[in-house]
């Protein structure tokens, strides 16, 4: 069970911290859906690392599928520059 808690808690942190940089790095004319999941993510995140409860094995599954997506995912940039 520490084990899977562990797991969690490192998922949660990446995501965590890949979510403060990209609201970071966001420009004033980044879509409201973009701005909006990303927060929706970044303060999820937030939630279970404070929580600390036990997570189930899919639990952590999806955890670590979500940081995999938000740190590998590299199709389009967060801001776009407009001409």
């Amino acid at each position: 069970m520490m084990a899977l808690n562990t797991l969690n808690m490192t998922a949660a942190l990446l995501v965590l911290l890949r979510g403060v940089i990209a609201l970071n790095h966001m420009c004033p004319g980044t879509g409201l859906a973009i701005r909006s999941a990303w927060l929706l993510l970044t303060a999820s995140a937030a939630g279970v690392l404070l929580s600390g409860a036990a997570p189930t094995w899919p639990d952590v599954a999806l955890h670590w599928g979500i940081a995999a997506l938000v740190c590998i995912d590299r199709r389009g940039q967060i801001c776009e520059v407009k001409s």
